[in-house]
């Protein structure tokens, strides 16, 4: 049977406000570098003064990978909290303008919350550290599922970062269990090594009860399995029954192809910003899969693409630039 849709991501909805800092300002204010840290309203008010933004734009993990996706021509849909604010109304445009299917029926409508928003601080080395203020997004629930989306799709691509809080928890679950029902697979990104530190128990319990494909990092796989190095941490993710993809920065991938780990190299790019390459390496991955190819071809193209995006400011490409890389 053919499905409505061939993705649909849950993830937090929220818009990215990038600036370029030095390493002293992430110093001056106690930011730790290259992570994602979570802050609150008054936080993020006190750096909105000191910074200067250079870029606006509707992003949030899962968002940047489905909104690629969708530009490759993948029927795709998204779903995500917002608040009736003008950031909700950005990011809101933003999906229909990508031909993603907004797949939460109303928008969130108190006066206590706003739509979340993610402060990028760039460093002169291009790496990204990200300080986010949930907002509204924080309260997804089992009941801004759509569930007729969840089990039309083929698969079901599911954000880390969103993991925070009981409710969205709960309503990761379901999301499983319907795309389950519904005959799909399911894709998991761990997002930050922090974030599976606060999660690993729930992490390891989904990752054994419904994922058929888990992304991560070098970092956040030592993370999830506790070794040393990353050569322990693949041969212990080979005791979990989905597939592994960990992503190595210059070093490429490694992924397990045919019983043995093989490593997928990479072109050494001038890096600009990193926002944004796990996002891309996820959409590249997964467009490669659904195009028919091996996963070692779908690694190469999903390394193309995430070369491509540090090379710019901000999460995404231009439509005709990530068509171009087929």
């Amino acid at each position: 049977m053919t499905k409505s849709f061939q993705v649909v991501g849950i993830g937090n909805a929220i818009i990215d406000i990038l600036a370029y800092v030095s390493d002293e300002f992430l110093a001056k204010n106690q930011i730790k570098k290259g992570v994602m840290n979570l802050i609150n309203s008054e936080r993020s008010k006190e750096l909105f003064r000191q910074i200067s933004v250079t870029k606006k734009i509707a992003g949030g993990s899962a968002a940047n990978t489905i909104v690629g996706l969708s530009q490759l021509g993948i029927k795709t849909s998204y779903i995500g909290k917002v608040y009736d604010d003008e950031f909700g109304k950005f990011f809101t445009d933003d999906l229909n303008s990508n031909n993603v299917e907004y797949g939460v029926s109303d928008k969130f409508d108190s006066s206590n919350f706003s739509t979340g928003h993610c402060i990028v601080l760039v460093t002169p080395d291009g790496e990204r550290t990200m300080n986010t203020y949930l907002g509204v997004t924080e309260f997804l629930s089992k009941d801004d599922l759509n569930l007729n989306i969840l089990q039309n799709s083929g698969w079901l691509y599911l954000e880390g970062y969103r993991y925070d809080g009981v409710d969205s928890q709960k309503a990761f679950e379901i999301a499983i269990d319907h795309s389950k029902k519904g005959g799909g697979k399911v894709a998991l990104s761990l997002s930050d090594p922090f974030c599976v530190k606060r999660h690993r128990a729930k992490f390891i319990k989904i990752i054994n009860n419904g994922v058929d494909l888990v992304f991560c990092n070098e970092k956040e796989l030592i993370s999830l399995t506790e070794q040393t190095d990353l050569h322990a941490a693949l041969k212990s993710s080979s005791d979990f029954p989905c597939k592994f993809i960990c992503t190595v920065a210059e070093k490429g991938v490694y992924i397990k192809h045919k019983g043995s780990w093989i490593n997928i190299s990479t072109n050494n790019v001038k890096i600009k910003d990193t926002t944004g390459a796990g996002d891309l390496f996820a959409t590249g991955f997964l467009y490669g899969i659904l195009s028919g190819n091996e996963d070692p071809v779908s690694c190469e193209f999903a390394n193309k693409c995430a070369g491509e995006v540090i090379r710019t400011l901000g999460c995404r490409l231009d439509k005709q630039h990530l068509l171009d890389l087929v």
